[in-house]
């Protein structure tokens, strides 16, 4: 989730238009996933990975590892973003978190944000993998429809040390955008910066999903992965959709890019609405339907030496 000032988000926008995927054979960390026979997809880990965090989303829960935030979004004028809207459902038969958007005027929508209290970086020769299972899909009145066919939803789910950012780097998993009757678009990027406020990295280090990739297969579940590892003081970050590799980081990949110096991570899962550029989301064409939703069944973190 780009946090930017108008000058640099516009910026990284142009740069942006531009951009590369790369599909790399999946390694053997893959064999880790499970994809169950209720066509729903979990992640389980056996030694030498040890479980570091997890939140399963239990109804009810009051969501105490995580902070939910209640404010404006960084990169659009149009999203507010209350604390109240995350909350814990049964849907598809699994426990979730809910992050739901409601229009509340022609220019302004509400949304939920939460940040994770648990953080996390790689110390030498240790890799974490970080997993997400999510699902975007909205609503018409009471009738379900794709994400792909909204207009103007920006869900995402990232890693970032959020003070000083840049400085300490930010990691995107997920980035979707929806700009129905034209494809949606989903992309990984990473951001860093020397001085607060000053992303370096434009959007040169943003990577497209695999063409073939289908927001609505496997019932619109879908497993984000983040592997970061420092081996010998070298660091790569990995990220991987259904076990496929979307994109293979290190400080090669993007000019000014110095995983080295990034702090601990926490994990945000949120759902913006619309952008301070009207280049790239028209504020008039936002299309939600009653509302767009981001549902997440659970999260993990698990360590492992390497």
């Amino acid at each position: 989730m780009k946090k930017l000032n108008l000058f640099s988000f516009t910026l990284a926008c142009v740069l942006g238009l531009v951009s590369c995927s790369e599909n790399i054979t999946p390694g053997a960390e893959d064999q880790l996933a499970i994809v169950n026979t209720n066509n729903t997809t979990s992640k389980v880990a056996a030694a030498p990975w040890v479980k570091q965090f997890e939140e399963t989303f239990d109804v009810g829960s009051n969501l105490s590892q995580w902070t939910k935030e209640q404010r404006a979004d960084y990169n659009s004028w149009y999203c507010d973003y209350y604390s109240s809207v995350p909350t814990t459902q049964w849907r598809d038969g699994k426990q979730c978190l809910e992050i739901k958007t409601t229009k509340l005027s022609t220019y302004k929508y509400q949304s939920g944000f939460i940040t994770s209290n648990y953080q996390y970086k790689p110390e030498n020769n240790t890799e974490y993998m970080l997993s997400a299972n999510i699902k975007l899909i909205a609503m018409d009145g009471g009738t379900y429809k794709s994400f792909t066919d909204t207009y103007g939803a920006w869900p995402a789910f990232w890693s970032v040390q959020g003070n000083a950012w840049p400085t300490q780097g930010e990691i995107d998993i997920l980035e979707g955008y929806s700009f129905a009757p034209n494809a949606s678009r989903f992309t990984s990027n990473i951001f860093y910066g020397t001085s607060v406020g000053n992303n370096l990295l434009g959007n040169s280090a943003e990577r497209n999903y695999p063409a073939n990739f289908n927001i609505n297969g496997n019932n619109g579940w879908h497993l984000y992965e983040s592997f970061w590892k420092m081996k010998n003081n070298v660091v790569t970050v990995t990220i991987k959709v259904d076990n496929v590799t979307v994109a293979t980081y290190t400080n090669s990949s993007a000019a000014n890019l110095n995983f080295n110096n990034f702090g601990k991570h926490s994990i945000i899962l949120n759902m913006n609405v619309g952008s301070k550029d009207s280049n790239f989301i028209d504020p008039n064409k936002i299309n939600l339907f009653t509302t767009t939703m981001m549902w997440v069944d659970d999260v993990t973190v698990y360590k492992r030496p390497i």
